[in-house]
């Protein structure tokens, strides 16, 4: 992820059941990032705004606002209640506008105007920036990867480097976050951005000044041969760019010599409806129904294959999982409701609204859903969110802290009838054999190793002119396991590891400090490929397509 999708910091105090699971398969890590990016997406508007006092454009904001949901809202609602709630508010400033949308439906919100750029930007396919991935580890900062071609890039910035401060700003310590890193790192195309950089082997810190430009931001993952037939190919979002990415991919596959394919949409928050419905008919023959969606004022809408796909024969899986919402929903559903693909995982998150987003007067805006996304068979994708927008995301907290699945307490409260449910569910594994190297996992002490690791080591990595290469002939040595297990115990004094005891997670950690090895060297290309063989999820997605038994 660059600097636009930065990787979470390691230590997420969101909700407070959070140390109790920290011992659950990765794949629930994943699912609690993918959950950050998600709820960023869908609601960053609502719950990252600070309170607003009105100003005197107000007036003509309210009526817009109010004028749009008459005239637009999915459904007949009483705006009473709103104009008096709106007056009040302008009157006393006891709310925000922010507050007043929570009257409607989960997903829409009032954009603040300073926030609209950032909302576009991801979904737009490019922003203005310096072209770097970074993660913060323990409050520091360290670069996963300076984007190939990019501006960081071009002038020597490298992998394991450890950004010290931006222009003038010591950047380290418990205050920094995500968004500081973000603001400071964007800015307009041509500008000047200096970073101070601590590199491994150099005494003194390294200076860089770096022009911005412009930085695409990706879609698709990865997209990789697994074996003589199989192909994969992973999405993160539905941006603009999104099908032409897709085809790339897909076509790079089908040269390989792919007969059968694994689209993963785990943790893919959704975006353009239309990127759903072109992937989904490079996928689908004839005119088949994709989804169609329906409103109070925008009536039904269908949405039907319409050309000749590139890969509409060979078999296909999906895999979703709690983080998979929206436009990834509907592209799950259209593909199992057709019965052209086997969906692997879990059950979606169960986003199926749909938003337009109008602009005010003082150049805010709002995102209203005005239709319900709805797949062939007539199912609504849409949880239900009668109990309000608080508990709608609280019952979502639970599902994800109980493994995916509703838990006891919410049996009987909610409609279990959302979202996709896949056709093999594949649960998370809690085993004791797992909770070591979740620990190490979810702590980020693999991630870390390796990246200090390649940092000393940088040398040894040249040899390698390939993945498959790095992948056939580099082992992870007995003395680097021993070294790691020191390592992680110097980062955290209550794990308390024994190499001797640890034989059950073993495996799975070498496999691990491989993958981000790998990731150092090819980013998300080297990555993948190593991850994947121990990622139950595609273990299980190549099963089904091999039409082996699975447990």
């Amino acid at each position: 992820m660059s600097e636009e999708r930065n990787y979470p910091q390691q230590e997420n105090k969101q909700y407070p059941q959070e140390k109790r699971f920290s011992w659950l398969y990765p794949a629930l890590f994943a699912i609690v990032l993918a959950f950050g990016v998600l709820i960023g997406t869908i609601i960053a508007p609502v719950t990252n705004s600070k309170p607003r006092a009105f100003s005197t454009s107000d007036p003509n904001r309210i009526e817009s606002i109010l004028g749009f949901i008459d005239q637009r809202y999915v459904d007949s609602i009483a705006t009473d209640s709103i104009i008096n709630e709106m007056v009040y508010a302008y009157l006393n400033d006891p709310k925000t506008l922010e507050d007043l949308f929570k009257h409607l439906d989960p997903h829409s919100s009032y954009i603040p105007k300073e926030d609209l750029q950032g909302f576009n930007e991801d979904l737009q396919g490019n922003f203005d920036g310096v072209g770097i991935e970074f993660n913060i580890i323990n409050d520091t900062i360290y670069i996963v990867s300076a984007l190939s071609g990019g501006p960081s890039e071009k002038i020597g910035v490298q992998s394991g480097d450890k950004i010290i401060a931006i222009d003038d700003s010591i950047v380290a310590g418990k205050n920094i976050t995500n968004e500081r890193v973000i603001k400071k790192l964007r800015g307009k195309k041509g500008t000047l951005v200096k970073l101070t950089i601590k590199r491994f082997g150099e005494k003194e810190p390294l200076a860089f000044d770096v022009i911005r430009d412009v930085i695409p931001v990706h879609s698709l993952d990865a997209a990789y041969m697994i074996d003589n037939e199989i192909g994969y190919l992973k999405l993160n979002k539905f941006s603009k760019d999104t099908p032409e990415e897709f085809n790339e991919g897909l076509k790079k596959l089908i040269d390989s010599g792919m007969k059968k394919l694994i689209l993963d949409l785990r943790g893919n928050p959704g975006g353009y409806l239309s990127g759903a419905v072109q992937i989904a008919d490079e996928l689908l023959d004839g005119k088949k129904l994709i989804v169609y969606t329906n409103g109070r004022a925008v009536g039904r809408h269908d949405y039907n294959a319409q050309y000749m796909g590139k890969f509409e024969k060979g078999e296909v899986v999906v895999l979703v999982n709690e983080g998979s919402a929206s436009a990834s929903e509907i592209l799950a559903g259209a593909l199992q409701d057709n019965k052209r693909a086997e969906i692997v995982g879990r059950r979606t998150f169960g986003k199926g609204l749909v938003q337009e987003v109008y602009d005010l007067p003082d150049s805010s805006a709002i995102r209203l859903t005005v239709a319900r996304y709805y797949t062939p068979s007539g199912k609504s994708i849409q949880r239900s969110y009668a109990h309000g927008v608080d508990a709608y995301y609280d019952e979502y907290a639970d599902i994800i802290f109980n493994g995916g699945e509703v838990p006891d307490s919410l049996v009987g409260k909610i409609d279990v009838n959302w979202g996709i449910l896949p056709d093999y569910i594949v649960k998370l594994d809690t085993s004791d054999n797992s909770k070591t190297f979740n620990q190490l996992f979810n702590r980020g002490y693999i991630q870390r190793y390796a990246y200090t690791y390649y940092g000393e080591h940088t040398n040894e990595f040249t040899q390698f002119k390939s993945v498959e290469q790095f992948k056939n002939e580099f082992s992870v040595s007995e003395k680097m396991f021993t070294d790691f297990i020191a390592y992680s115990n110097a980062q955290d004094k209550e794990l308390k590891l024994d190499p001797a005891k640890i034989n059950g997670s073993k495996e799975k950690i070498i496999a691990a400090i491989k993958a981000f090895l790998a990731r150092q060297k090819w980013n998300d290309d080297g990555f993948y490929p190593l991850m994947n063989e121990i990622d139950e999820d595609v273990i299980q997605a190549i099963k089904v397509l091999q039409k082996k038994p699975l447990p």
